[in-house]
């Protein structure tokens, strides 16, 4: 009896662990199952079933008519949350933003999450196109509400692009190209916006891409860039204080190209890193050739973006171009946005310290249009705030153009800076200024961007008094 016993328990015993492996496997293959076909972080279908759903989608519309309207979301300046508050925030937020998109949709539409910060929208059983703008609309008012994340307020923004078949296309691939492209139009925009795709968008996105190959070429063959150099006077004693180093393209088909319509292009690939290095370069050697031609000495400032704080080494590659040209730090201005501030404060503030002990210059480009805080202000060993050219241009016009330029220029003095309004471009402009304290401009009134080899001419025929100023 004994035996029998003990050869029933044992196999009483095999049979639980069977039964133990058997519920595990189950419950593995479901979740392979459901990590197949949804995202594991926000739980909403991923790209394979989403690609399905669209299908699907298009099948029945093609059988019985209808609109089917697909949204393609971007979250704007994600990166820059990953890179400030890390990822552990960022997979947060996309939580968070995930549960709004499926609060604010109706149970039959569809949401994925197709990777990083994009989402997906399929609408189907509209009737009319503007159906899909109030539909985008409540999403971007859900999405831009403060979000609580940890012990933090984040607010955040997405850009919606949107196609429709069969305005747009009637395959997944050419509505998925349509939307993707309208989105980035939206982003172009100004972001925190819709776009719908067109005929008209397709044709200037298709343009923008060749614009960025012929951009890559010119940048890697180095003969098509130019640099032109903008004098900065004061007025009040008739002398050039420095130059503003501007980036020209001479494109072989278009001509000559401004900044406005190459630089966003650069930021938004990986150009602006190589397009930086190479301003920085000629501004010093063109520096460097102007003192050995007789210039009295003089800052050449330069232009930065916030890309550069956040992914090279600038101080570095300041430190190279100098070196290069074999010139003094004395004669480099850095310029720094407001915003870039603002979005990478404490990079920037390191930046700024070393640089100030090499004796580079720092000047803060666009002040009044970000959201720099006095205490940032006066903690940076900054040189000189720009005025920036919108409340230039609205002096006369707008008390509060006038009072952001008179407030600029009351901090400026309290914490022992300069001041300098630029895109002055006419009198009326120069004597307003000059009524609040700012005689040092910049702009169309005193001179258009000058090529090389006029910058000497310029600085001798404009001024004989002004000394540089000892750092």
């Amino acid at each position: 009896m004994l035996t029998i016993f003990i050869v029933v328990v044992a196999l009483a015993a095999v049979g639980g662990v069977s039964a133990v492996f058997i519920n595990r496997a189950n419950k593995s293959e479901k979740r392979l199952g459901f990590l197949a076909q949804y995202d594991s972080l926000t739980g909403l279908i991923n790209r394979p079933l989403f690609q399905d759903r669209l299908e699907g989608a298009l099948a029945r519309a093609r059988r019985d008519g209808g609109l089917v309207t697909l949204m393609f979301i971007d979250i704007d300046g994600f990166k820059e949350v990953n890179d400030r508050f890390g990822h552990a925030v960022g997979d947060d937020l996309l939580r968070q933003i995930a549960g709004r998109l499926v609060t604010v949709l109706r149970e039959s539409d569809t949401v994925a999450r197709l990777g990083g910060d994009e989402f997906t929208v399929i609408l189907e059983g509209a009737n009319r196109v503007e159906d899909a703008g109030r539909v985008a609309t409540k999403i971007l008012r859900a999405v831009s509400a403060p979000y609580r994340v940890g012990d933090r307020e984040v607010v955040i923004t997405v850009s919606v692009g949107i196609a429709m078949y069969p305005v747009d296309g009637d395959s997944y691939s050419e509505l998925m190209s349509g939307a993707d492209t309208a989105m980035y139009q939206a982003k172009s925009a100004g972001k925190n916006t819709y776009q719908y795709y067109t005929r008209s968008l397709r044709d200037r996105t298709s343009d923008r891409l060749s614009l960025l190959d012929d951009l890559r070429v010119a940048v890697e063959e180095g003969d098509q860039l130019r640099m032109h150099y903008q004098p900065k006077v004061d007025v009040a004693r008739g002398a050039v204080i420095g130059l503003e180093a501007l980036v020209r393209w001479q494109h072989p088909q278009r001509g000559l190209l401004l900044p406005a319509d190459f630089i966003t292009l650069a930021e938004e690939s990986d150009l602006i890193a190589p397009i930086s290095q190479w301003i920085l370069d000629e501004a010093c050697k063109d520096m460097k050739a102007w003192l050995a031609a007789g210039m009295r000495p003089l800052r050449v400032s330069v232009n930065t973006s916030d890309r550069m704080f956040r992914e090279s080494g600038i101080v570095e590659s300041i430190a190279v171009s100098l070196a290069v040209a074999d010139l003094d730090p004395r004669h480099l201005e850095i310029e720094v946005t407001e915003r870039t501030i603002h979005m990478e404060t404490e990079r920037v503030m390191r930046a700024i310290e070393r640089m100030s002990t090499m004796g580079i210059s720092v000047a803060i480009d666009d002040f009044g249009t970000g959201s720099s805080s006095l205490v940032q202000l006066q903690g940076m060993p900054v040189r000189t705030l720009k005025i920036d050219n919108s409340f230039v241009h609205r002096i006369n016009e707008r008390e509060s153009s006038a009072a952001i330029a008179a407030a600029t220029i009351a901090i400026a003095k309290q914490f022992g800076m300069d001041v300098i309004a630029e895109g002055v471009e006419t009198v009326e402009e120069m004597h307003a200024l000059a009524d609040l304290g700012c005689t040092k401009v910049q702009g169309y009134l005193v001179a258009r961007p000058l090529a090389p080899k006029d910058v000497v001419r310029f600085v001798a025929n404009y001024d004989t008094t002004l000394s540089f100023p000892k750092a």
